[in-house]
């Protein structure tokens, strides 16, 4: 309780710095010190302003200080919330929204969080060598949203490249033929994606397919049901491609076996005959 009041000096006035006060101020070791500081200030401050008449008690000061000193632990508890909060976003794909001081020009920055730093006790959340501040956080982005994002802004530009369908022709097959298959490599998950955000982009995509189809175009079916092989179809793949090599390659043997055979029976063929000529010569002699 005595603390709370301040004392009277040598000139007989209220001291307004007290010992307390003056340890609180030396031994101030950040923001939060110096606000206790100004608030035992402003408190001793009211006490000395007060109504002689109508004194305020001492257990109303207590009450005072006491509250104060609730929110400024709630606010270290509030800021250690951040230092973990942040911290557990390390390594995970966010999307960070920023408003430009200069123009308002509100962006959006998709990226993963490499690390964290501290600055002025608050954490800053580093994204390719930029700092963020936790407040500009908007979304934690999982894998497979990322991968559906991805996939759907590929194909996207694939359809907004095409035309009206007042101009759709047979020139147009490839085209296509291109963004169905690359829609049929979608699972579940992302041909969802691309039907909610996408959703003009598939009625283009739709009216561009049947209007082929009336001019005669058949579409290859690539989805990815039919895609999909089995291990020991790949391994009867694997057999008979390596069959046929060996086939070859027994081939070619038996072939650089065959001709040596052949070359030494037409040389005894001509030894032979160049006999028969030098006992007709000698006989004729």
């Amino acid at each position: 309780m005595g603390s709370l009041i301040a004392p009277i000096g040598e000139d007989g006035k209220l001291q307004t710095h007290t010992t307390s006060g003056d340890s609180l101020r030396k031994n101030a070791k950040n923001k939060n010190a110096v606000d206790s500081d100004m608030f035992l200030t402003l408190l001793v401050a009211e006490m000395q302003n007060q109504d002689p008449l109508e004194p305020t008690s001492n257990t109303e000061w207590v009450s005072q200080y006491a509250t104060f000193t609730q929110v400024q632990k709630m606010g270290e508890v509030a800021e250690a919330v951040d230092v973990l909060r942040a911290n557990s976003l390390i390594g995970k794909e966010v999307l960070m929204t920023t408003t430009s001081e200069s123009t308002g020009e509100v962006n959006t920055i998709q990226g993963v969080v490499d690390y964290v730093v501290m600055e002025e006790g608050k954490p800053l959340l580093v994204i390719n060598d930029a700092k963020y501040s936790l407040s500009d956080l908007d979304t934690i982005v999982s894998a497979e949203y990322s991968q559906a994002h991805e996939k759907y802004s590929t194909l996207k530009g694939m359809i907004d490249a095409l035309p009206n369908v007042a101009w759709a022709d047979k020139s147009y097959q490839n085209v296509v033929q291109g963004a169905l298959d690359f829609y049929n490599t979608m699972n579940d998950y992302e041909k969802n994606y691309m039907d909610i955000y996408g959703h003009e982009q598939m009625e283009k995509f739709t009216e561009w397919k049947l209007e082929l189809e009336k001019l005669g175009v058949k579409f290859e079916d690539t989805s990815e049901e039919d895609k999909k092989t089995s291990l020991d179809d790949i391994l009867d793949s694997f057999n008979n491609k390596m069959n046929a090599i060996l086939d070859k390659l027994n081939t070619l043997t038996e072939n650089k076996t065959e001709k040596p055979s052949e070359g030494s029976d037409d040389k005894k063929d001509e030894d032979s005959e160049g006999e028969e000529d030098k006992t007709d010569k000698t006989e004729t002699a």
